[in-house]
């Protein structure tokens, strides 16, 4: 009895040897995977408050999170004289965990802002409250309980073509965030029962909480998540691949019909809160790798693939919806894809991840955030409604 409680003695000080080792090592070399998202129930879910880690999945950046669960830095909720802020509502993209925090499009946005003179002396202060992985529904919500009394001048939209799947229970996570459904009349209607969802409550409840704490404080551990994790994504990766719903052509199925439809609603609905704030309101496309890609044979090979007209449908289909109801819109595709023409470069991708695909790089972002810079100062150096930018075209601007 005694010599098997010492080889299991031995064996646990063994593990915990080796445990230890690789956890110096790795702390040592700079090794982690952290839990970047926590559940919330506004939105289903945000970052973690406070958090500083490095994240290295794709491209590289260090993400500082602040005490509301953005990344972003502190914003006191009295505006300060002087401040014309702007409110960024977006998923991944406005997130941007890929690359530094002064590359991101709004930051590059409000640095080239500093020499609009239609601000008459105001400074330019951008404030995030982008998710990753949210649609419009989540967006709703964040500007309703986050931005809201903010007093933002100017609410930003940042739309990406899979907010429409993310728009609709029928493609998930029904237990995991709210939703908005039409009613009989047509009419939006709040869905939050995720709030009771078993699923919800089980990630809010004290051993989760306690699970993700100790999570948190090892690397070797979240290693072994890790692990876990990009399996999950890869298959996750293979069912958006296997999706039978095209966003690049009109909706087939009844479901993305009517995910459009909540998505058209959505959009509106949130105009006219902003409005209601005494707020502006603009609406952008987030273009995709496939639409602004440098090689022509390859766009060509996937218009072909997506047997639609162009890569722009959803692009141009909220145009139309941009100019039916008032919203300031610009389509970033034009004047994005006209650089990489000219000089065939990718805005897309990073060497530790896909080539020319996934999010915005440095360069993306930079072109990005310089355009909608130029066209929040066009706007707020125009006097009449008729004067406004509505859609971007091969120069960036065409007006109403």
């Amino acid at each position: 009895m005694r010599s098997a409680l010492f080889a299991l003695l031995s064996i646990a000080l063994g593990l915990s040897a080796v445990f230890v080792s690789v956890e110096i090592g790795m702390r040592v070399v700079g090794i982690s995977y952290p839990i970047f998202f926590v559940p919330h129930p506004v939105a289903g879910a945000r970052m973690w408050p406070g958090l500083k880690a490095w994240y290295t999945l794709e491209g590289e950046g260090f993400v500082e999170v602040n005490s509301a669960g953005f990344r972003d830095t502190e914003h006191p909720k009295k505006k300060p004289e002087g401040e014309y802020r702007i409110a960024f509502l977006g998923d991944s993209y406005t997130e941007a965990m890929q690359v530094g925090f002064d590359e991101i499009y709004w930051n590059v946005a409000a640095r080239a802002l500093e020499d609009c003179n239609a601000l008459s002396g105001r400074k330019p202060v951008p404030m995030n409250f982008g998710l990753s992985g949210i649609g419009t529904a989540q967006q709703y919500e964040i500007l309703r309980h986050f931005v809201a009394d903010q007093e933002p001048d100017l609410v930003v939209l940042a739309f990406v073509s899979n907010d429409i799947y993310n728009n609709h229970p029928a493609y998930g996570g029904r237990d995991l965030k709210p939703f908005y459904v039409l009613g009989d009349n047509g009419d939006l209607v709040l869905d939050d029962s995720f709030k009771d969802s078993p699923t919800f409550l089980g990630r809010l409840s004290p051993s989760r909480t306690l699970r993700r704490s100790i999570l948190q404080r090892s690397r070797v551990l979240q290693l072994v998540v890790e692990v876990r994790s990009s399996m999950v994504r890869r298959a996750s990766l293979r069912e958006s691949r296997n999706r039978p719903d095209n966003l690049y052509r009109p909706p087939e199925t009844e479901a993305l019909r009517e995910s459009w439809k909540i998505t058209e609603a959505l959009i509106a609905r949130m105009a006219e809160e902003v409005a209601s704030l005494g707020s502006e309101f603009l609406l952008f496309t987030v273009t995709t790798g496939h639409q602004i890609h440098p090689d022509p044979g390859y766009r060509r090979d996937r218009v072909s693939a997506e047997a639609g007209e162009d890569l722009n449908y959803w692009n141009n289909r909220l145009g139309v919806l941009a100019g039916s109801k008032g919203i300031d819109f610009v389509d970033l595709a034009p004047p994005l894809l006209s650089h990489v023409e000219a000089s065939g470069e990718c805005l897309h991708g990073f060497e530790n991840a896909v080539s020319c695909g996934g999010h915005w790089n440095a360069r993306g972002h930079r072109l990005a955030g310089e355009e909608i810079a130029r066209v929040i100062c066009f706007r707020l150096g125009s006097r009449e409604k008729a004067s406004r930018p509505r859609l971007g075209g091969a120069d960036g601007l065409v007006l109403d």
